[in-house]
């Protein structure tokens, strides 16, 4: 079960999501940390561990506040204008969706 979160993310706009605090701190993710940024279909994924398996994937440091920066060639492979953050808790990772 997908969890949504107040978060959105436009590609090709600021290339940048905030993971929230609480769900950073039940997966163990802390500022400093690496986590893996994939794609797998229209959506990107975020994960401390490799729980998925994509040609696209790359590790990321998680920055302050839990920003984590998408790389840019990963950005650009999106289709849709418009993104909301979810929490994947038994994958214990976060999915960006299509919303439009």
């Amino acid at each position: 079960m997908l969890y949504e979160t107040d978060k959105y993310y436009i590609p090709n706009k600021y290339r940048a999501v905030v993971l929230p605090i609480v769900w950073r701190e039940e997966f163990n993710i802390q500022v400093q940390d690496m986590v893996l940024v994939g794609r797998k279909e229209n959506a990107l994924i975020i994960s401390a561990e490799c729980i998925f398996k994509s040609n696209c994937s790359k590790a990321v440091k998680v920055g302050k506040k839990g920003v984590v920066k998408i790389p840019k060639e990963l950005d650009e492979q999106l289709e849709s204008d418009y993104y909301k953050l979810f929490v994947d808790p038994q994958n214990r990772c976060f999915h960006i969706l299509s919303v439009a």
